[in-house]
């Protein structure tokens, strides 16, 4: 009677998780950054964000596996990501059924591919995986779970850094916008910056960076008391234009105390 119970209790443990996380709001997202001089491609849930830490999940399961021929900079081929992708469909489904798990996100880099879970129960995960892995004997894998309350490994290691979370939301922008086009013309493009004190606001606008922008308004944001800044200039949006001037702006206006806030256009 007391292992049934006990069985009940894991059973209603998984249901009342798996409802949990079906009320989550998830928003998949694939970027690449560098990392001594080599690409990291990370694959990461950015709904989850605005959740996290969920404090009934305080352990992480992170499950690392090498790639079997990975190209010069460490990276899959396409026959290989074929196997992988079909090794990440096993294993989300099985730690989601067996452990109640939630899947947030994996990176790649240098030969090597890490998954990362969030659960509320370590007890059989290596079982499940390796259940997973026998189906896939060419491959070698090894797992660990730890605690981590504050979800430091998905706020740390996957979720963007501010400017690559920017470099996101612009080129999504490009898509809303339907402006990756070769037939794109120069539009106004408005900059919003906010800066600490009026000091960094004005040494900013005397960077070689502002040269060529106009000036719209000076301001201060009542609620924070920072002092508002919004330029624009004629630009030609697309792909390309993101990748040269939003690290810029971001980064020039982080030298001077400042917060780049993003990007308007007006046709």
């Amino acid at each position: 009677m007391k292992k049934l119970g006990s069985f009940l209790f894991f059973i209603a443990l998984v249901v009342t998780t798996n409802c949990y996380a079906q009320k989550l709001q998830h928003d998949w997202e694939n970027y690449v950054v560098a990392l001594k001089d080599k690409p990291v491609s990370i694959n990461v849930d950015l709904g989850l964000r605005s959740s996290a830490p969920l404090k009934d999940m305080p352990f992480v399961i992170i499950v690392r596996t090498k790639l079997n021929q990975p190209n010069a900079a460490g990276m899959p081929d396409t026959e290989e990501l074929i196997s992988l992708d079909a090794l990440e469909e096993k294993m989300v489904e099985g730690l989601v059924k067996y452990q109640g798990a939630l899947y947030v996100g994996r990176f790649t880099q240098r030969g090597i591919r890490e998954f990362y879970f969030y659960t509320n129960d370590t007890a059989r995960y290596l079982l499940t995986l390796n259940d997973v892995f026998l189906s896939h004997p060419d491959r070698q894998w090894l797992a660990q779970s730890k605690k981590d309350a504050e979800w430091e490994n998905y706020l740390t290691v996957l979720y963007p850094s501010p400017l690559d979370k920017m470099l996101i939301d612009s080129r999504r922008k490009l898509g809303e916008l339907g402006k990756d086009d070769p037939s794109r013309k120069a539009v106004t493009v408005f900059h919003f910056f906010e800066f600490n004190e009026d000091a960094s606001r004005k040494k900013f606008l005397q960077l070689p960076v502002c040269s060529g922008f106009t000036v719209n308004e000076l301001g201060t944001n009542q609620e924070n008391k920072r002092f508002t800044l919004l330029i624009s200039s004629q630009s030609v949006v697309d792909r390309n234009w993101v990748d040269k001037n939003i690290p810029v702006l971001f980064s020039e206006a982080k030298k001077q105390g400042g917060f780049y806030k993003g990007w308007e256009y007006q046709r």
